[in-house]
Formats: structure tokens, sequence, C-alpha cells
């Protein structure tokens, strides 16, 4: 009897959790786009710096499919979330193991989606963004560009045009709080 009045207490305060948990994930509902990917950011009403700098690129390139930008957002601990992106209903969604891995370990990925639907339509490349002075960021830039069986390129093709990319953006990523600003 003694056993369960100890336990008591610790199952009500994980019934609690739980329960306070599933409100919080009720608030953010999930992208149409993206159903199956869990969100745990909402972004900021205004366009913020890092949304502009997506915007110009995948308006100047039509060589690029998609493009998101994965980091911490300010304040929060632990949390990678996409924080812009080609498609605005995605941001805020839970970033990827790979997202995350190059976003703390600065590591640049090039993925062909093989097995996927989207093999040989489309390569990936994840790489970390660079501030002002070429040190890396704790931010992740993918960036998916369109390619086609007959296009006579293979994967790692891609990852030189998306280290142009990561690279001219380097002048204007001083820091991860400068990608959180309001666009102005």
């Amino acid at each position: 009897m003694s056993i369960i009045r100890k336990f008591v207490p610790t199952a009500t305060l994980l019934l609690a959790m739980c329960t306070a948990a599933a409100v919080h994930a009720q608030e953010i509902p999930r992208a149409p786009s993206t159903p199956q990917t869990p969100k745990n950011w909402v972004g900021p009403k205004q366009k913020i710096v890092a949304q502009v700098l997506v915007d110009e690129l995948i308006a100047s390139r039509p060589d690029i499919m998609s493009i998101t930008m994965h980091a911490t957002p300010p304040g929060e601990k632990e949390v990678y979330t996409m924080i812009a992106g080609s498609f605005p209903d995605r941001i805020g969604n839970q970033s990827s193991p790979g997202d995350v891995i190059t976003l703390k370990k600065g590591v640049s990925q090039v993925e062909s989606k093989w097995g996927t639907p989207d093999y040989q339509k489309k390569v990936s490349t994840v790489l970390p963004l660079k501030d002002v002075k070429g040190n890396y960021l704790p931010v992740a830039m993918v960036i998916a560009f369109h390619t086609s069986p007959t296009s006579g390129k293979k994967d790692t093709d891609f990852l030189a045009p998306g280290l142009a990319i990561r690279d001219a953006l380097s002048p204007r990523t001083p820091s991860v709080d400068a990608l959180f600003a309001p666009a102005q």
C-alpha cells in the first residue's frame, strides 16, 4: 500500500505533464503540405530577414526547387525548427535529424533522394550558414535543386553551387539573431 501512495503523486504529475504537452501541441496546427511533421515553433507575424533571403534566392534562381532554413529560435533551448522557407506553411516544422546534424556540427551534406519518389527529380544540399567572418553559424540551409534523369549530373555536382549560394549570403548573415530580425 505504501508503494502505491509513493507513486500516485508521480503518476499524477506525469499525467499533468502529458496533458499540458498535448494542449501545447494542439495550439500549433500542422502544415497542410506536411501533415505528418510536427510543429514545434510559431514564427513571428512579421517577415524576418531569413525569409527575405529565401524569397530573394527563390526568385532569382530557376534551378532551385525549394529552400529552407533551420535553427533554434531565440529564447528556446534544444528546439530545432524551420525558421524560413519557400513553403511558408511549413515554418515551425520540426527539423529533420539531417538538418540538426548540420546545424549542430557544421557538416555539409548532399542528399540524392535515392529510394524516394523525388529520386532523379531533385538533389538537396544541407549546408551550415556562415557569418560575415566565415565562421559557421548553428543554422542549416537546405537547397533543393531541380534535376532529371537526362541532366547528366550526379548528386555531388550540386555541392559547389550550394556552397556558392551559401557563401554569397555570408555578408548578410552576421549572426543567428540577425536572421530573426524583422524585415525592413
